[in-house]
């Protein structure tokens, strides 16, 4: 466990927590990487956010816009006209 003292910092009309890079490690958190933030009785809770889904779907596009008319096809093989 990780224990330290930090600021809130405004810039503009964000306000920011810095983290060290010891908090960071702890978390396993890496600079743009997306948390998920709630409260509990005061205690503020930073939890990673799965991005396997994210990836799993931007792979999706790419295959589903490389190969779109062999999909059609493949789809329409069950047809019977």
């Amino acid at each position: 466990m990780v224990t330290t003292t930090n600021k809130i910092k405004k810039i503009g009309n964000g306000h920011f927590l810095p983290l060290s890079a010891a908090t960071m490690d702890a978390l396993q958190l890496r600079a743009g990487q997306q948390v998920t933030l709630s409260t509990d009785d005061g205690t503020l809770i930073v939890r990673t956010v799965n991005d396997n889904y994210a990836k799993t779907r931007e792979a999706a596009a790419k295959v589903t816009q490389r190969y779109r008319r062999t999909l059609v096809k493949l789809g329409r093989e069950g047809d019977v006209a």
